[in-house]
């Protein structure tokens, strides 16, 4: 019986979600290398994998590929569970912020709405 995952580069070890880093190739189903991981999407204190961010391309767009459709993780690359095509089709990615109540101000006085790249300060 053999695996019908795509293996990834040779001599490459699986990782974590939590261990891809930045700028790590991404490859899909179909073997095309379709861009990098620019951002991991989840939670370590939960320990959800939401999925990632890739960047298409030196002029291409960032899209979010959900967890779903992440296959293998390597230190040598990510192969998604979908082909070229279906990757380059899905939607651009933009950024959302959350904010919460904390500290702001100058010198951090006053409560107020903090984005979350603040949070630790």
């Amino acid at each position: 019986m053999t695996d019908a995952t795509p293996a990834g580069p040779a001599g490459a070890d699986p990782i974590s979600w939590r261990d891809i880093p930045e700028n790590l190739p991404v490859v899909s189903s179909d073997g095309e290398s379709v861009g990098r991981v620019s951002e991991v999407l989840g939670s370590q204190e939960e320990d959800v994998f939401h999925g990632l961010e890739v960047h298409l391309g030196r002029l291409g767009h960032r899209v979010l590929v959900p967890a779903a459709q992440v296959g293998e993780m390597t230190t040598g690359a990510v192969t998604l569970a979908i082909t070229s095509a279906e990757v380059h089709a899905l939607p651009e990615h933009t950024e959302e912020r959350a904010y919460e109540l904390g500290w702001t101000g100058r010198f951090r006085k006053r409560i107020g709405w903090v984005r979350e790249n603040d949070w630790n300060r």
